[in-house]
């Protein structure tokens, strides 16, 4: 049991410091972070797509013209994100607004299922409640909102990132 404290210890550590690292570079510039994070998810899909393709042209057995399309597609798709990262970086804010949510609810499901056993309970609801809170309000506001949504997203990576340190310290 105590290894396994220790290895979630260091665990909410590493959490921790990715999100102070990450809401300190979004709020030090919300728009080059936003157009950013849409230029590195087409380079992402343009990338998975060209593997796919070769990969495809190079086994031609089995479902091999399924990764075929499934290249093309995702080969286009980025093609599509990085002439267009404004557009997507509206429809960025939407996702994240809903893996935040979805976030959330999993830490409050936890939070509630664990109530003896996790330290600093109360932070954690309150971590959890935020984070409904805040992808609620990325997913209904992503298109007029991005720049904001992205200084909310921010400013939720530093929060997140401090609850996780108070977790790991509660832990020890």
């Amino acid at each position: 049991m105590k290894k396994l404290l220790e290895n979630n210890r260091n665990l909410e550590i590493i959490k921790g410091i990715i999100g102070l690292i990450l809401g300190i570079l979004i709020l030090a510039n919300p728009q080059t972070a936003l157009m950013a994070m849409a230029t590195y998810v087409g380079l992402l899909a343009l990338i998975v797509g060209v593997v796919l393709i070769l990969w495809a042209l190079s086994k031609k057995k089995g479902s091999w013209q399924w990764r075929l399309s499934q290249g093309v597609i995702n080969a286009l798709l980025g093609l599509l994100i990085i002439s267009y990262p404004d557009v997507t970086a509206s429809l960025l804010i939407f996702i994240m607004g809903l893996w935040i949510t979805f976030l959330g609810i999993f830490q409050l499901t936890a939070t509630l299922k664990l109530r003896d056993k996790i330290p600093g309970q109360q932070l954690s609801l309150t971590s959890g409640i935020l984070s409904v809170l805040v992808g609620a309000l990325l997913m209904f506001n992503p298109f007029e909102g991005a720049v904001l949504g992205t200084l909310i997203l921010g400013a939720y990576a530093l929060f997140y990132g401090l609850v996780r340190f108070y977790v790991a310290w509660k832990m020890s």
